[in-house]
């Protein structure tokens, strides 16, 4: 999965695009085998279609997100993008594992503490301060990229917490079995799809 994604990463916006695609057809096809496992449960429950519509828009909004990161922010960009996810779920692990406390929506995501998303900000913060060097020249202001960073951090965080919580509703453990030992694209895009959402929607509002 690294190599393929880096693979089209590095050949450049094209292939990327393509993986996009191709990992957005799969994610609502896996949106398709969830509703389908639903309503052989017994049918459907008062928000589930509404849980399933949510999700797929945020799945269309991921993809087109990060298409639009790619083509105007480049390697270096999408480079960015997946260290941010990385440290904001390394760090809200360690931290939320090592300190505890109060749980962030125990309903949805009952392992995810507040400690938890205060270290994954705080990691990404550090992350962007550093990082905001190598970015391409008159990309945003160093503030305003520390700030859009940890707002995207929480994005991602929160992709994470609301996909657990559409197959907890749907009666299932993964969204598919496509990656053995992984689950399925949506178990392991959920962050970045949601980060892809919110910096789409940034764009169509801010440009």
């Amino acid at each position: 999965m690294v190599a393929l994604g880096l693979g089209a990463m590095f050949s450049g916006h094209d292939a990327f695009r393509a993986l996009v695609v191709v990992a957005g057809v799969i994610g609502a096809w896996e949106l398709l085998r969830m509703a389908r496992h639903k309503g052989g449960q017994g049918g459907f429950a008062p928000g589930d279609v509404a849980a399933l519509a949510g999700y797929f828009v945020i799945l269309v909004f991921g993809c087109l997100g990060l298409l639009q990161l790619s083509s105007e922010g480049g390697r270096t960009v999408l480079l960015y993008i997946i260290g941010l996810v990385i440290v904001a779920d390394s760090m809200g692990y360690l931290v939320g594992k090592t300190l505890g406390g109060p749980k962030f929506w125990p309903r949805v995501s009952p392992k995810k503490t507040w400690s938890g998303i205060l270290g994954g900000w705080i990691g990404v913060a550090i992350l962007a301060a550093y990082a905001h060097q190598f970015m391409p020249e008159g990309f945003v202001r160093y503030w305003f990229f520390i700030t859009s960073s940890v707002i995207l951090a929480f994005a991602s965080q929160l992709g994470d917490i609301l996909e657990s919580g559409l197959k907890r509703r749907m009666g299932v453990k993964d969204s598919s079995n496509i990656i053995p030992g992984h689950g399925g694209v949506l178990d392991r895009f959920d962050a970045l799809l949601a980060l892809g959402a919110l910096a789409f929607l940034l764009n169509l509002l801010f440009g």
